[in-house]
């Protein structure tokens, strides 16, 4: 009977691959192939018998099938032939003597007798067959058979590895899906998969499911399309689908009513532990219905709903996982997938697969469409495609996209979606959005908050108070309007240029319209506008008329003669770049208008001697308006907070009713050269008290009488001139300023009485080409935290600090005229950053700097008396990830000391890995975007620390120790050498250099797996070659390589350099034509090195041979120290001074001083 179930199975043929233990030769233990075997199999199925227990290779078996269960979600099902559950459970009756004849013949190895023991007693507490309720024999065979074939056509065809090709980033996402599941917990929870649409939520659930739904539960339900199917055929047939799904019982589904449960129903659901998927859950009803009065599931019984609405979460989910859309690289490769088969592709398609990659922003079911769009087409016709998609979207894409805006069951909500999709530019404010939206109507508010519920909007990433919009949502939002009727002048809203000029010139516009929007770049030809053109479109809310480029702008919009007719009185936004209006018609009331922008306008004034009020305007920018002499009377315009009048030229004088503004924030008077007094508006107390910031130039030279009043402003920026007659900063600033911002000004010399500003926090001092000297007395502003001094490059001397600063935090010398530092810089106690890049004239820095960045000090020879801080007291401060120490193209530095560097960087690079370890910090790391190189040197060879060295840009099967992935495994250190290739000028203005890196592991299975990060590169020009550093820690974000996989054997590293164009925030293409990757290493990094390393006293550290800073395993052995349990351990410390080490007799000396490392 052992093996007549497995033969009945072996009768279906190729339907099930079945293995018989029986053949195998016995031994005391099971084999390496039976072990990997069981490991291989989808479901394992186990006969006890009465001799069962008197075979330790079957009780291996169990052991090594629940391990299995445990590791890879494996089925086991267990069959109790001709012996009683409880029997194996409690190990009774033959059971209770075999193991009494084990305990004897394993006295030694007792931990071996209660691992079986427990594996028996955990294998008869699951669900199996007893063969006594089975009469024939047969019957038994036939149910174990069907079970399986029920179970194993599901469940063996997936795995995460078999859809690593076809799924991209599945195996993070599942990370934090398995954490939010929790499976040990034994409440019922309910997990919300929250997103907009196509961004995978459908694809994550299934995952989820496949992974445990036919492991970890005895009874399962995938609802899909709920939405649909609740609309289509309503909701007592998805309850009976679901209750059929559970219970295998069409009499279930029948017995059940809606809202009440029956009792009966209700037991069974009780008692069975469940996973329920209901996918696409537009409301709180559905939801509701669907799971009403079955709230007693069985323990450990878990609910996942996926939704476009968080709502339907927020009262029920114990967890909510937004679903974020993939990064540039995982774009690229779902795209390719699709496109051409495969990841890689041909050159001459890659700068086009980079537009798609950039037009779909992340959402995979974009990347799949338009992958499959393309397939097989030429190039020609992918360049024609692209065009159009910036016209129309493609219609699946919409189709999927639309459900959500067809979600929202208030008009209202749809139009303030249609107004943001239209008319704002991202990011934006909810108070902004209330602001031009509201208009006395309260429920913009809600509004906004349902529309970041539905996944139309969300939260910026970098600030959660400012929202933006995908790119293809808004692309939707037009798709709607553009919908609404043929004729454009009939829609709601114009957003096409097309259209637009049609609608102005033909004069086809209607009451319909509630918003223009013009973008005159993309308008080649000049545009006559017709006489009437606004004169019925009397409910316009929204009118922007701008230039992305003014200076080379080549569209004119030509106004008729006798142009009278205006814009409505609804008007709450008016932007109107190049504006051919000298004045705002007489019959325009702007009483709504909250934003008026009239850049490089033809505007004399804004009223022809009109007295016009403005009673909701908060924002006014008039900026390069050339011929604009004066402004109406501002104050009739009492909600003002910020005036733009840059480049103002004809203005002369402000009015005093600029005085009754009380919000107003910002004044900006720059380039108003005309502009001659403004005594009358400082000299008021209550007025100068409110404008937090004033910004005037060095053209506003007339300007003749500009009083501070002390007490009041708290930040005064400007870029004067002072002239040769009063070349120094003048002393009438207020007592309390805390910010003091002279960019750009031609003061020669700092008074000494600059002391008396004891709240000074900010000194901005850059650019200040005639700047010579500071005081020493700066030493004497305690509350100062930042000094900048970039590029003042007649500064040649630093000023003595006579006294400790402890709060000065950042200095910024970029490309100054500094020759050298004082050693009193040292009483800078609380610097963490200094910014020496581009000082070419320094020679030599002072000791004890924690972080600085000095790249292109191409005078620099020595830094003295400098003291790694390899002390393990290091603190990491918060909130800055940059580069740690920079020496690039430091060329003239003394060789010893580049070592020195080198090798000291190595181990500042492991202890802040292990540091960020050990506080367990992620926040840093979201999404893969914010890993930057800790460290730059010039040289061309990997520091003796790295266990694992290679030439070029990767690193082969590489075998990892047994125990390498142990409990204090920190995370993992890279290290390569770039040399310069050739310098390629690409034209961003923002350029900067990605280095990605692949991890290839092999587990023991010998499936592949792979695993791919980035590291940001802050220089791209490299005089020679150059060492450059970074980590990963074990707790970063998708890490699953490190958290999920401890049997991994062989590993394997490859890195490469791509371009990054800060202008647009994306990578742009490969950078091998930049930087050639001549070396690489990694280094594992465990807490044990960190322990040993803090531990010793200075008597245990010896100076290191050559230039190593860390002792290598080797040395270790020689000396006679055992640590094998690691490739490698922390080392030595040592003071270098001037680039001599210290004599051989002598301890090195070890500074006290607690350093910050960051």
């Amino acid at each position: 009977m052992a093996s007549s179930p497995f033969i009945q199975l072996f009768r279906l043929g190729k339907k099930i691959l079945c293995f018989m233990d029986h053949k195998l030769e016995r031994g005391d233990e099971i084999s390496p192939t039976l072990r990997k075997t069981i490991d291989e199999s989808s479901i394992s199925v186990i006969i006890f018998s009465e001799n069962y227990a008197t075979s330790t290779w079957c009780l291996d078996e169990v052991v090594q099938i629940l391990e299995a269960k445990k590791r890879n979600g494996q089925i086991v099902m267990p069959i109790f032939y001709g012996i009683d559950p409880s029997s194996v459970r409690r190990q009774e009756g033959c059971y209770k003597v075999a193991f009494a004849a084990l305990e004897q013949r394993f006295k030694d190895r007792m931990e071996k007798v209660h691992q079986w023991r427990a594996a028996l007693t955990e294998a008869a507490n699951l669900c199996g067959l007893d063969s006594k309720n089975f009469r024939p024999e047969i019957q038994l065979i036939q149910k174990i058979v069907g079970d399986v074939l029920l179970k194993l056509p599901k469940y063996s065809s997936w795995s995460i590895d078999g859809c690593k090709g076809r799924l991209f980033a599945i195996q993070e996402r599942m990370e934090e899906i398995e954490n939010l599941l929790d499976m040990g917990l034994t409440n019922v929870r309910i997990l919300g998969i929250w997103g907009m649409g196509g961004i995978g939520k459908t694809t994550i659930a299934s995952v989820v499911y496949q992974r445990f739904a036919y492991s970890h539960f005895e009874g399962r339900s995938y609802l899909c399309n709920v939405r649909q199917k609740y609309e289509t055929f309503g909701p007592d047939y998805l309850r009976k689908e679901l209750l059929n799904d559970l219970l295998k019982d069409k009499d279930a589904a029948r017995m059940d009513t809606p809202s009440v449960a029956s009792p009966w129903v209700q037991d069974r659901l009780s008692r069975i532990r469940v996973l329920i998927v209901l996918d696409d859950v537009e409301s709180s009803v559905q939801l509701e219905t669907l799971v009403e009065g079955y709230h007693e599931l069985a323990p450990g019984s878990r609910i996942i709903v996926t939704t476009r609405n968080k709502q339907v979460l927020v009262k029920v989910a114990d967890g909510i996982h937004k679903v974020e859309g993939l990064n540039y690289t995982e774009s690229l490769k779902l795209f390719h997938l699709h496109a051409f088969g495969k990841n890689s592709i041909a050159i001459d398609y890659e700068t086009l697969s980079e537009r798609v990659a950039s037009y779909a922003n992340g959402n995979p079911l974009a990347l799949r469409v338009l992958g499959s769009f393309l397939h097989s087409r030429s190039k020609e016709e992918w360049e024609s495609a692209l065009e159009k998609l910036k016209r129309v979207a493609n219609k699946d894409i919409l189709k999927v996209l639309r459900i959500s805006y067809d979600g929202l069951d208030d008009k209202g909500i749809q139009n303030i979606f249609l107004d943001i999709a239209c008319f704002f530019d991202f990011p934006f404010t909810r108070e902004y959005a209330e602001s031009i939206l509201a208009g006395g109507d309260s429920s913009v508010t809600i509004g906004i908050s349902v529309l970041i519920d539905k996944s139309l909007i969300e939260n910026c990433r970098e600030n959660e108070n400012r929202f933006r919009m995908h790119d293809l949502i808004r692309q939707m939002g037009w798709s709607v309007v553009s919908d609404e009727h043929k004729e454009p002048g009939n829609r709601s809203r114009l957003c096409n240029a097309i259209d637009v000029c049609h609608v102005l010139e033909k004069n086809t516009g209607t009451a319909a319209i509630e918003g223009i929007l013009l973008n005159l770049s993309e308008v080649k030809r000049d545009v006559k506008i017709s006489p009437a053109a606004f004169s019925n479109m009397c409910n316009l809310r929204f009118l922007k008329i701008y230039c992305d480029n003014i200076d080379s702008n080549k569209c004119k919009l030509y106004l008729p003669q006798g142009f009278e007719s205006f814009v409505s009185n609804e008007l709450r936004y008016f932007q109107w770049d190049l504006c051919p209006l000298k004045y705002l018609p007489s019959e325009f009331s702007p009483e709504n208008l909250v934003e008026l922008i009239l850049r490089h306008s033809h505007l004399k004034q804004l009223g022809n001697h009109v007295v016009q009020s403005f009673p909701k305007l908060q924002n006014m920018g008039l900026s390069n308006s050339k011929f604009l002499t004066h402004l109406p009377d501002l104050s009739l315009a009492p909600n003002l907070e910020s005036i733009n009048l840059e480049g103002c030229r004809s203005l002369s004088h402000i009015l005093s009713s600029i005085q009754n503004l009380h919000k107003l924030i910002d004044l900006n008077l720059s380039g108003c050269t005309n502009l001659r007094d403004l005594g009358e508006i400082s000299r008021r107390r209550g007025y100068l008290g409110l404008v937090k910031n004033w910004l005037v130039d060095n053209s506003c030279d007339q300007l003749k009488y500009f009083t501070f009043l002390k007490g009041f402003i708290a930040n005064f920026i400007t870029k004067f001139p002072l002239h040769s007659s009063r070349p120094s900063i003048s002393e009438g600033f207020p007592m309390n300023l805390r910010s003091l911002r002279l960019g750009g000004t031609s003061i020669e010399v700092v008074p000494s009485s600059i002391f008396g500003l004891p709240g000074l926090a900010c000194l901005d001092l850059s650019d200040c080409k005639r700047l010579k000297s500071l005081p020493t007395s700066i030493c004497k502003l305690k509350s100062l935290e930042s000094l900048d001094l970039c590029h003042c490059s007649n500064l040649e001397e630093f000023p003595e600090i006579l006294e400790p600063m402890e709060r000065l935090d950042s200095l910024n010398l970029f490309g100054a005229g500094i020759k050298n530092l004082p050693e009193s810089i040292e009483n800078l106690v609380g610097l963490h950053f200094l910014q020496l890049r581009n000082c070419r004239k320094i020679e030599f820095l002072p000791s004890n700097f924690c972080r600085f960045k000095a790249s292109n000090c191409t005078s620099l020879e020595s830094i003295r008396s400098w003291t790694p801080p390899l002390i393990y007291e290091v603190e990491t401060a918060e909130g800055w990830f940059g580069t740690c120490l920079d020496l690039t193209n430091c060329s003239k530095l003394d060789q010893k000391i580049r070592n020195n560097f080198v090798d000291c960087g190595a181990a500042l690079t492991m202890i802040h890995c292990a540091k960020l370890w050990k506080s367990k910090r992620t926040d840093f790391d979201r999404s893969g975007d914010y890993r930057w190189v800790r460290g730059w040197y010039p040289g061309d060879e990997i520091p003796k620390l790295f266990s694992y060295q290679s030439s070029g840009n990767s690193l082969m099967n590489i075998k990892l120790p047994p125990d390498w992935n142990s409990n204090d495994l920190c995370g993992v250190i890279f290290c390569v050498v770039l040399g310069l290739s050739k310098i390629v000028d690409h034209g961003f203005r923002y350029a900067r250099g990605c280095g990605w890196h692949e991890m290839h592991y092999q587990i023991h299975d010998e499936h592949a797996h792979k695993y791919d990060r980035y590291a940001k590169i802050d220089h791209l020009e490299i005089k020679c070659d150059h060492i450059l550093m970074w980590q990963e820690t074990k707790y970063s974000k998708g890490h699953s390589w490190f958290n999920t996989c401890s049997n991994v054997t062989e590993l394997s590293f490859h890195v490469k350099t791509y371009l990054y164009d800060g202008r647009v925030g994306k990578y742009v293409g490969s950078g091998s034509e930049n930087l050639k990757i001549k070396k690489c290493g990694i280094q594992l990094v465990y807490e044990k090195d960190m322990e040993q390393f803090a531990n010793a006293d200075d008597s245990e550290y010896s100076e290191a041979s050559g230039n190593g800073v860390v002792r290598s395993q080797d040395d270790d052995e020689e000396k006679g120290h055992d640590d094998e349990s690691h490739p490698t351990s922390i080392l030595s410390k040592r003071r270098f001074d001037g680039g001599k080490e210290d004599d051989d007799e002598s301890q090195p000396t070890i500074d006290s001083k607690k350093i910050k490392l960051v």
